[in-house]
């Protein structure tokens, strides 16, 4: 199922872990969808966007910050 997100001229496209953004109608991304998402975020500016994704900006971090507690604990972090 193909996730639509549009603001402004800026419209996003998730498809699994596939993204696709576009600025102006025009291809800008095609790859990774969460850095697609953030591209979006980043580029429209905008709070309301911010918002919409925090879920899946916060869920990313947290396992992000759990991997680097993880590795200190285990002394392979560099």
């Amino acid at each position: 199922m193909i996730m639509k997100y549009l603001h402004d001229r800026y419209i996003l496209e998730i498809n699994g872990n596939r993204g696709t953004l576009y600025s102006d109608g025009k291809l800008s991304f095609l790859g990774d969808a969460y850095i697609a998402m953030k591209t979006f975020i980043n580029n429209c500016n905008s709070p309301e966007v911010t918002k919409r994704f925090q879920a899946q900006l916060s869920m990313r971090e947290e396992c992000r910050f759990k991997n680097q507690m993880k590795e200190m604990k285990d002394g392979t972090r560099n």
